[in-house]
This record gives C-alpha cells, structure tokens and sequence, in this order.
C-alpha cells in the first residue's frame, strides 16, 4: 500500500468509528478514539473506554491491520474484529501487547475471526442512502484526509489529517464548545502551516501538533 492508499482506508475507518462514539460497540463500550498507526504502518488503531472517557480513562486499544493475503480490509472488518476481541475477555502473548497512552495496546493478526452484524449493514444502507459518504475515489483525489480522533481531558478533541504529498500525520487540538464552522474551516488550512508545529510530547500517532484552542 503506497502512504495516501493508506491514509485512504485509515479515513475510511474513521468515517465508520464516528458512529460508536454515541451508541456502545460492545457491551459498555464507546469508541473514545480511532488512530493512524505510528511510522506509516499500513493499521489503524481504535481506542475504547466508557462514554465519558477521554485520553486518560482509555480501557484498551486495538491495532487492526488494514489488509490482510494482500487485500484490503473494509471498515466494517475492523468495526467486527475489535467487537470479537473486546467482547470476552481473552489472553495475549507478549508479542501481541504494549502500552500507548496508558493503556494496553492489542495488536490483532490477520486471522482474527469477525462476523458483520445486519444492524451494521442496515447503518450503512441508511446513511449512504441519506447523506452519502465519500467514496474510495473522492477521497483518493482528496488534498486532505480526516484520518482519526481522540477525546481529550477538558473538552478537547485531538483531530489527525493527512495531506496529499505530505507522508506526515499532523495532529490538530480543538475545544469541542468552540467547533462551529469557523474552528471546523481552520483545521485543514491551519495544519499545513509549518510554522505553528509544536511537538507533539507522548503522542506517537502524528509527527507535530497544531494548537487550534482559542482562549
């Protein structure tokens, strides 16, 4: 996969994750983030916890290959794999297991099994159907990507984009009372804009970090 074919189906995941940020994936469980995997790996992340957590409550993270025998993954793929493995509770070598973000990172191999729910394909048949979402093509031909998100303390959201030509992940900070068109207008613009990086500390899923909180 070439890094924007990547940036394609890490975007494409997102789009699909938004949806289970209001309404559990399994059992209790909310998506609390979904992250571009570090060093331009071809996998994604989604991070889970309980409705109100954010970076600092997160249960578990899951990083899910975005291909497997060479073909690629589709998003609803991945929603059913991490909802398999977070459903009971099972054991994990060593290999398979560390730490991101203080909490357990879980990476599952290509053979972990996964079954699409009809509720799944009912979601999707209703939304394209109603607001249709970005196709493979649109967002190839995209100058800019939406590639992930994560829920930060104090009503901050940290966005992840992608732009064309540009191999880097840039993660964009923004206070969710003040995301109204103007903050939503700046992320894709701003973030193109070297000279208000900062690094990004603990964060391995982007190479800098845009400050888009207005105090």
């Amino acid at each position: 996969m070439t890094p924007w074919e990547v940036a394609v189906a890490q975007a494409d995941v997102t789009g699909h994750m938004i949806r289970y940020t209001q309404a559990p994936l399994v059992k209790k469980l909310r998506v609390r983030g979904v992250l571009p995997a570090p060093h331009r790996s071809p996998a994604v992340r989604i991070a889970l916890g309980k409705r109100t957590a954010d970076v600092h409550g997160l249960l578990a993270v899951y990083e899910v290959p975005l291909s497997q025998q060479d073909e690629m993954l589709s998003p609803w793929d991945a929603v059913s794999r991490v909802r398999h493995e977070a459903g009971e509770v099972r054991f994990y070598s060593g290999g398979q297991v560390d730490t991101v973000l203080g909490a357990p990172l879980i990476r599952l191999s290509e053979d972990v099994p996964y079954e699409e729910r009809p509720e799944d394909r009912a979601y999707a048949l209703l939304t394209t159907l109603n607001c249709p979402a970005p196709g493979d093509e649109e967002r190839e031909k995209a100058e800019s990507l939406l590639v992930g998100f994560l829920y930060l303390g104090e009503g901050r959201m940290r966005l992840y984009v992608r732009h064309q030509g540009d191999p880097d992940v840039v993660g964009c900070d923004v206070r969710l009372a003040e995301a109204g068109p103007a903050v939503i207008a700046e992320v894709f613009p701003r973030s193109r804009e070297r000279e208000l990086f900062e690094d990004p500390q603990d964060d391995p899923h982007c190479a800098a970090l845009v400050n888009l909180v207005h105090r």
